[in-house]
C-alpha cells in the first residue's frame, strides 16, 4: 500500500496538529505537507524531523483546492489521500480503503463515517438523493454511493483527478470538494462511503484560537461566496439570483434582530456572509483573506 499512496496535507498556521498527525503515520508512508505561507523555518523542522515527509511552500494563502492541485500533480503513486490536519485515519483503515479503491477500478473516490471529538457521528458529512430511501431499506450493504462527501478525508485515484480537471481553483474555500465530486460522477466514476469504517475530525481546530473570529469571518464570506459560484455553475443565473434574493432577505432581517438585543459579532459575520454573496454574485473574485 505505501508505494501506491501518497497522503496530502493543505495547512495554513497548523503547526501543532501537523506535528502530531504526521507522527501517528509509519515512516515508510509518503507525506506531501503543502504550507500555505514562505515559512522555510517551518519547512525546515518539519523535514529534518521526518524523512518521509515532504513540505512544498506556496509563498502565500492560494487556498484549499489550488494547493491540493499542487499536492495531487506532484505525487508520483497511483494514489492519493487528502487530510486535513485536523483529521486523525488510523492505518488500519487507509489499509482497508485503499483495498476497497485498488479492487474497484470504477471507484474514483472513497472515505468513511466522521466522528467528532466526543466520538458522536456526523449526520452532515455525506449526502445522495437518490439513495436515501435504498439505504433506509437495505442497510446490509456498508459500501455505498453517495453524490458527496466533506472533503476532510479521502483516498482517490490520482488519474481520475486528473481527467475531472482536479480541484476548481476559483474557489477558496468551500464547495471546492462537491464540485470536483460532480465533475467526476459526470465522467461515469463512483464516489462512495464505507460506513462500517470511521475517522476523527476535529472541526475547527486548524488554527490558533487567537485566530479564531478571523477565521470564522473568513468562513462566512467565503461559504456564501463559493455558494454562489457553485450554483452560478450548475443551475445557472435565474435559479440563483432567486436564492440570492432569498438569502439577502433571511440576513437582513437577522441583522434588525440582532441590533435589537446588540449582538455585535453576529451582525459582524452576517456581514461578511452577505458581503461574499454580493461579491460573488457580480462576478468578482473570492479574494478575501483573514488578517492574521
Amino acid at each position: 500500500m505505501h508505494k501506491e499512496l501518497t497522503i496530502i496535507i493543505v495547512t495554513f498556521n497548523s503547526d501543532n496538529h501537523v506535528l502530531n498527525l504526521i507522527q501517528k503515520f509509519p515512516k515508510n508512508v509518503k507525506i506531501l505537507l503543502i504550507e500555505n505561507s514562505g515559512r522555510k523555518k517551518f519547512k525546515k523542522t518539519i523535514e529534518k524531523n521526518r524523512k518521509n515527509v515532504q513540505c512544498i511552500l506556496t509563498g502565500d494563502n492560494i487556498g484549499y483546492g489550488r494547493a491540493n492541485n499542487i499536492g495531487i500533480k506532484y505525487a508520483k503513486t497511483e494514489f492519493v489521500m487528502i487530510l486535513n490536519p485536523d483529521a486523525l485515519v488510523s492505518s488500519q483503515v487507509i489499509k482497508k480503503l485503499h483495498k476497497i479503491i485498488k479492487e474497484d477500478k470504477k471507484i474514483a473516490a472513497i472515505s468513511c463515517q466522521s466522528k467528532d471529538d466526543k466520538n458522536k457521528i456526523s449526520k452532515h458529512f455525506y449526502f445522495n438523493k437518490s439513495s436515501k430511501v435504498k439505504e433506509k431499506y437495505n442497510n446490509s450493504n456498508s459500501l455505498i454511493d453517495v453524490d458527496y462527501f466533506i472533503g476532510s478525508m479521502f483516498l482517490a485515484r490520482k488519474k481520475i483527478l486528473l481527467k475531472a480537471n482536479l480541484f476548481d481553483e476559483k474557489y477558496f474555500l468551500n464547495f471546492e470538494e462537491i464540485d470536483l465530486f460532480r465533475k467526476i460522477s459526470n465522467l461515469g466514476y463512483r464516489i462512495c462511503i464505507e460506513k462500517k469504517l470511521y475517522f476523527k475530525h476535529l472541526k475547527g481546530s486548524s488554527a490558533k484560537s487567537s485566530m479564531k473570529f478571523e477565521m470564522d469571518k473568513s468562513s462566512k464570506w467565503h461559504y456564501s461566496w463559493s455558494q454562489i459560484y457553485f450554483y452560478k455553475k450548475y443551475y445557472g443565473m435565474i435559479f440563483t439570483l432567486a436564492f440570492f434574493i432569498k438569502e439577502l432577505t433571511i440576513n437582513l432581517t437577522k441583522i434588525i434582530y440582532f441590533l435589537l438585543f446588540g449582538k455585535k459579532k453576529n451582525i459582524i459575520l452576517i456581514y461578511y456572509g452577505l458581503l461574499g454573496l454580493i461579491n460573488s454574485i457580480i462576478g468578482k473574485k473570492s479574494y478575501y483573506r483573514p488578517k492574521i
